[in-house]
């Protein structure tokens, strides 16, 4: 959906390669540029005082202030052979059996032929049942989940219930729980927490658009816990503010037509966003144009450079480098300036390449390339 959150951006802020470079590429920005730069919402609520309404109608073209009724998200956590709990009191199949489970102890809940699972205690070791899957376990406050979830929390815990279901040769673990309460585990991770109150507040009506916009009926989640959505991180990174923004902003969405609007959002522009069609392809969205970003300067990616060795950069660029490497030639730009295609130029032949392939294989920022020098 997006570039990387910021929390994580803010750790990775130095140029790759090695100094004395014989590629060196300089560039724009952090993301796909579509939608809601957060350095820009951070900085028109710093700056100017802007409330998170007048920040979301910038950023959203002619979109309007909505309201979404109540609802849950299903969130996938982990795929594993049997996946580890605690803090649960109690565990219900699909065929309503039940079984009480004790919160001070760890259960394994482990695939069987078919769609079943085995409970097993940690402790004793032993088998609790054998439940038709899928199992929803709840009880307690929260649940915890051992081990590495997909979001890189170890140890993890979530509010609501976590349901177990059957994936092929293992138990996926998918987390139910309520929009608002999703919304406490995402705000933190996706912008810091100190930042202005009316930042964090369009922030969070964003990160509920866009989970409205994802759910996935008929599957067995609704969206995952890192960055292939947005990133969730349970009961552990909430935070004050970042709550209060949620409960602050209760069920707000940006609306377009009287339906709740796709709300991309990422890290930073470089001075302007980008249309739909320009990041994604696609039938042009009335709401996604690209907008002036003034205070993208505060981004300390708002400009970049990427450096590196010939050798690096031939080895990254090999399946659309013919021979040697001479060097890269932006040879068309989007209209807010992002390249769309690039030559690459070898020993044997030049090729051209789709702007967003040499950035996946470069691992720039983003395509606003701006120029290129050597090798």
């Amino acid at each position: 959906m997006r570039a990387l959150p910021i929390a994580l951006a803010l750790l990775l802020l130095a140029p790759a390669g090695a100094s004395g470079a014989d590629l060196v590429v300089d560039g724009r920005g952090w993301g796909h540029g579509v939608g809601l730069s957060q350095y820009g919402a951070y900085g028109f609520a710093l700056r100017e005082g802007r409330d998170h309404r007048a920040i979301l109608a910038h950023y959203y073209t002619g979109s309007d202030y909505g309201t979404a009724p109540a609802t849950s998200m299903r969130v996938r956590l982990k795929k594993a052979r049997a996946p580890k709990l605690s803090g649960a009191t109690r565990a219900r199949a699909a065929n309503r059996r039940r079984i009480g489970l004790r919160e001070d102890r760890a259960y394994r809940f482990r695939a069987l032929s078919g769609d079943r699972v085995r409970v097993i205690d940690t402790r004793t070791g032993r088998t609790r049942a054998r439940l038709r899957a899928p199992v929803r376990v709840t009880g307690g406050s929260t649940t915890k989940l051992h081990g590495l979830a997909e979001n890189g929390r170890r140890g993890g815990t979530y509010r609501g219930r976590m349901v177990l279901s059957r994936d092929g040769s293992g138990v996926l673990a998918v987390n139910h729980v309520s929009l608002e309460h999703y919304l406490y585990g995402v705000v933190p991770v996706e912008m810091p927490a100190s930042w202005p109150e009316e930042a964090l507040k369009a922030q969070a009506v964003v990160a509920r658009s866009y989970a409205l916009t994802s759910r996935r009926t008929g599957e067995a989640f609704d969206v995952y816990a890192d960055v292939r959505s947005q990133v969730y991180g349970g009961v552990s990174v909430e935070v004050d503010s970042t709550t209060a923004a949620v409960r602050a902003t209760r069920a707000r969405v940006v609306t377009v037509g009287g339906a709740v609007a796709q709300a991309f959002f990422f890290s930073t522009s470089g001075g302007r966003t980008a249309s739909n069609e320009e990041g994604f392809g696609g039938t042009p969205l009335s709401y996604l144009r690209s907008v002036d970003d003034p205070h993208d300067d505060l981004s300390p990616v708002h400009t970049w450079t990427a450096r590196f060795t010939r050798r690096d950069a031939e080895r990254e660029l090999r399946t659309v480098l013919a021979g040697r490497l001479r060097g890269l030639r932006v040879t068309s730009r989007s209209p807010s300036g992002r390249a769309v295609t690039v030559e690459i130029q070898g020993s044997r032949g030049d090729r051209i390449a789709s702007a967003a392939t040499v950035r996946t294989l470069l691992g720039l920022r983003s395509t606003w390339i701006t120029d290129v020098r050597g090798p």
